[in-house]
C-alpha cells in the first residue's frame, strides 16, 4: 500500500513509537499493513523465544527478554500449560476452568522472571517515548501503568491493552480498576472486542448445551458471559489536533487506521485541512488511503439513492430484511 507522502516524509525520522508487552508470535496482523511507518518495542520474557524472534525480525523491530511489572526486581510467573496464558498472577481454578479447558489454564510451573517498570525500560535502555502501547500480560496491565511515572506516558496517543471482568487470576484488577486508572490520566475508552464464553467441563466447551440443547457452536441467540476482551483507549482527537503537533496527529491518524476508526480518520484529515495542519492536497491524500483500506459497501448499505431504493424494496418484500445481527459479535480488528 503507498503511503501518502504527508506521512513518510513526517514520520521517516520520527515514527509511530510502539510497545508490545506480550508479543508472542511476534507483531499483531492488524500492524503490519503500517509497519513501514513503525518502531516497535516488543517483550517475551522466555529468553529462547525471544531470540528466536529477534534474528528473524526486520530492523525496525527491537526485541527484550524482560517482563514489565509494576516494580523492578523480579517477579514470579506463573506459567501454564498454555504459555501465552501466563500470568504474574497465580490462576483462579474456580474461574478459569468454569470458562475455559483445563488443557489450557493448569499450572505447569512458576519461575523467577527479571522485572522492569516501563519507566525503568524506557529509561535504561534510552528507548523513544511511546506513541502506542498494547499490553497483554493477564492480569497484570493496571500494575504497569501504576507503576509508569507521567512524563513517560506523555506521548502516549493510544493504548490496546487486554481486560477482565470475571477474576481469571487470583487477587488481580479486573476492568473498572484499570478504566478508572486510565481514564483518571487522560484517555479515552474507544473500544472493546470482548470475549464471552459458554460454561466448560473439562476440556469440554458449551458442556450445557451439548447435555441438553444438542448445541456444541455459540450462537447468537443464547448468551455468553463476558469473561475478558481487549479495551482500545485514545487521546482525544480534538485535543491531540488543537495542540498543533503536526507529527502527533499524523501518528494518530495512522492509529486510527490501525484499528479501523475510518469515520474517526476521515475528520481528522478534514479537521487538519480546515484548522490549516496541512494542505487540501495533502488532506485528499490521507482520504485516499481511508478509501483504499475501506471495504465496499453491501446494496443495503449504501448511502446513494441505489442504496435508498434498495432498502425500500427489501422493506416491501421482505427480501434481505431479516433479524438485524449485533455486528460487533463479529468484529475484529485483524481483516
Amino acid at each position: 500500500m503507498t503511503q501518502p507522502r504527508i506521512l513518510t516524509e513526517r514520520l521517516a525520522a520520527n515514527p509511530l513509537h510502539c510497545i508490545d508487552v506480550g508479543a508472542r508470535g511476534g507483531m499483531q496482523d492488524h500492524w503490519r499493513p503500517y509497519a513501514g511507518l513503525m518502531q516497535i518495542d516488543l517483550f517475551e520474557p522466555d529468553e529462547a523465544a525471544c531470540a528466536l524472534q529477534a534474528r528473524q525480525a526486520p530492523a525496525n523491530e527491537s526485541w527484550f527478554p524482560v517482563a514489565l511489572g509494576g516494580t523492578t526486581g523480579t517477579g514470579r510467573l506463573h506459567v501454564l500449560q498454555k504459555p501465552s496464558g501466563s500470568s504474574l498472577y497465580p490462576p483462579n481454578p474456580d474461574l478459569m476452568f468454569r470458562f475455559g479447558p483445563t488443557s489450557y489454564g493448569t499450572l505447569a510451573k512458576v519461575i523467577e522472571v527479571p522485572l522492569l517498570t516501563l519507566s525503568d525500560f524506557i529509561d535504561r535502555h534510552q528507548r523513544p517515548l511511546p506513541n502506542l502501547v498494547k499490553l497483554d500480560v493477564q492480569g497484570a496491565e493496571l500494575d504497569i501503568f501504576k507503576g509508569t511515572r507521567d512524563e513517560h506516558l506523555a506521548e502516549v496517543l493510544a493504548i490496546q491493552t487486554e481486560v477482565e471482568f470475571a477474576e481469571l487470576y487470583r487477587g488481580q484488577p479486573l476492568f473498572t480498576d484499570l478504566d478508572a486508572h486510565l481514564q483518571a490520566r487522560g484517555f479515552v475508552l474507544f473500544d472493546i472486542l470482548p470475549v464471552r464464553s459458554y460454561r466448560f467441563v473439562g476440556n469440554r466447551s458449551h458442556a450445557y448445551l451439548r447435555r441438553h440443547l444438542n448445541i456444541l457452536k455459540n450462537r447468537r441467540d443464547i448468551s455468553c458471559r463476558l469473561i475478558a476482551g481487549d479495551a482500545l483507549y485514545l487521546r482525544d482527537p480534538e485535543a491531540v489536533l488543537a495542540g498543533g503537533d503536526v507529527t502527533a496527529a499524523l501518528k494518530l491518524f495512522v492509529i486510527l487506521l490501525l484499528y479501523r476508526f475510518l469515520d474517526e480518520a476521515l475528520w481528522l484529515a478534514e479537521a487538519g485541512r480546515d484548522q490549516g495542519r496541512w494542505s487540501a492536497a495533502e488532506a485528499d491524500a490521507l482520504i485516499a488511503l481511508v478509501k483504499a483500506a475501506a471495504p465496499r459497501p453491501g446494496l443495503l448499505q449504501r448511502a446513494d439513492w441505489l442504496g435508498k431504493l434498495a432498502r425500500k424494496l427489501s422493506r416491501v418484500t421482505g427480501i434481505g430484511h431479516g433479524r438485524k445481527a449485533d455486528y460487533w459479535l463479529d468484529r475484529s480488528w485483524d481483516f
